[in-house]
């Protein structure tokens, strides 16, 4: 359902066309008020605004050059019974894309109102945070996540049933960059010890000589540079919830003392002799298989049952390709906030983004969103704006799962990526002339840009 703007002082014109659209699929917005129009650009995307030229509080050609400063990609038709040369012309120069009658039959009017809709489903459309969430989005949401997908919302499910045990230990499994510390956060903040301190560290970027000192604590002269006593990152969780992301790097000899401290509820200090009674819940990370570290000798079983009496798993992005677009929606107005900008990517985009295998997971993606909205000098980042080997990884991925072009003789991407280079530009050339020498169709028959089929054109020589 496509948005619409309408800005008329004349109430009862504004009433009589917001039927009209609303009763054609519409979702129709109407305001007497140039300055509330500017609000709601602000913080909605319309797929066409239609505005009065002659208005008290300010011409149309005002508010459009208005709306254009906040939304620059906004569409704007001119709505309005002034066909003055005047009119017209300052009208296009503020940024309208037409000047439409406001006597005209309405039969056209939603002819045009459907051209200018289409035309911003293929060009202006960006993705944005949606104002209507599905069952699962607010799930996910709940546990302070982002995403949208069946298989997320399950493990949010499960994260808001163990939170409330507070003293269970948890084991999340997953790959790297997947967000297991926004779990761990999650089930902290679920639990009767969100009022207590969350205390995370990585047991695999300490060096081991330094990782019982971190854990535990050290007394003063316990070793060289030990000046003063030092509280360990056991003991400044206590009451609360320790995060130990990737314990499957932790060393033997520090397994042993982690399990004491689960069985006896202690610690004792680097250095010390008087043990301290301790309370908090232990919340492990790994991106690595613990089974396989225990039979290889490298993890201790009975500690392995003691830190995963319950397992959660979080799914990575390319299982769960649902997820892809409220992320980046999510990312586009963090560093949109961050850099004081306003660029948002163009919803095609997706097509690519999904069809990417994304082995680095959510945190890949967002360096995507970043690095495209930093380098890029327009205000919308369209598919052909997005990096190449997103394009060669997605489109291969695309081949090997079966996806087709939709016609050509079954020419896809990923067979030409399994050419020698000798025979890859005689592939592209089969694949123009199949066209009738037509390549934005060869282009679109082998699930890649036409300027990407230039690019691979020009690298043949």
């Amino acid at each position: 359902m496509y948005k619409i703007l309408i800005v008329d002082d004349d109430a009862k014109n504004l009433k009589a066309t917001q039927a009209f659209l609303s009763a054609h699929g519409f979702d129709v917005k109407t305001t007497t008020s140039p300055d509330e129009a500017i609000d709601l650009v602000k913080v909605e995307e319309f797929a066409l605004a239609l505005l009065d030229y002659q208005m008290p509080q300010m011409k149309g050609d005002s508010l459009a050059a208005r709306i254009l400063s906040e939304s620059p990609n906004q569409q704007i038709a001119m709505y309005s019974c002034d066909l003055s040369r005047d009119a017209v012309k300052n009208s296009m120069k503020a940024g309208a894309v037409d000047f439409i009658e406001k006597t005209l039959p309405p039969a056209e009017l939603l002819n045009l109102v459907n051209s200018y809709c289409n035309r911003y489903e293929l060009i202006f459309r960006t993705i944005r945070t949606s104002m209507s969430k599905s069952e699962s989005r607010q799930l996910i949401e709940s546990i302070g996540m982002v995403g949208q997908s069946e298989v997320l919302a399950q493990t949010a499910e499960v994260i808001r049933k163990v939170a409330p045990s507070s003293d269970t230990s948890v084991l999340i499994r997953g790959e790297s960059g997947t967000g297991k510390e926004l779990v761990a956060r999650a089930i902290h903040n679920l639990s009767s010890r969100a009022s207590s301190q969350f205390v995370a560290i990585n047991c695999g970027a300490i060096p081991r000589e330094l990782l019982e000192s971190e854990l535990f604590g050290h007394m003063k002269g316990a070793f060289t540079g030990a000046i003063a006593d030092k509280a360990g990152k056991i003991a400044l969780a206590n009451r609360g919830t320790l995060f130990l992301d990737e314990i499957g790097d932790m060393p033997m000899e520090l397994q042993v003392k982690l399990l004491r401290v689960l069985q006896e509820r202690e610690i004792t200090p680097v250095g010390g002799r008087i043990p301290q009674k301790i309370n908090v819940r232990i919340v492990s990370a790994t991106h690595r298989n613990i089974e396989d570290l225990v039979h290889k000798g490298l993890f201790r079983e009975d500690l392995m049952y003691r830190i995963r009496v319950v397992d959660v798993e979080v799914p990575p992005l390319r299982v769960r390709p649902d997820d892809i677009e409220p992320l980046v929606a999510h990312f586009t107005e963090r560093f949109n906030r961050k850099n004081g900008s306003k660029k948002y990517f163009q919803r095609r985009t997706l097509d690519v983004l999904k069809r990417y295998s994304w082995p680095g997971n959510v945190r890949e993606l967002e360096g995507v969103v970043e690095k495209h909205m930093v380098v890029s000098n327009e205000s919308m980042i369209r598919p052909d704006d997005l990096d190449l080997r997103l394009y060669e990884a997605s489109q291969s991925g695309a081949g090997r799962s079966g996806g087709g072009g939709g016609g050509g003789g079954g020419l896809t991407f990923a067979g030409f990526r399994s050419l020698k280079r000798d025979d890859e530009l005689s592939f592209l050339e089969n694949a123009i002339k199949e066209t009738g020498g037509n390549k934005a169709e060869a282009a679109r028959r082998l699930q890649i840009t036409a300027n990407h089929l230039q690019h691979l054109l020009k690298q043949g020589g």
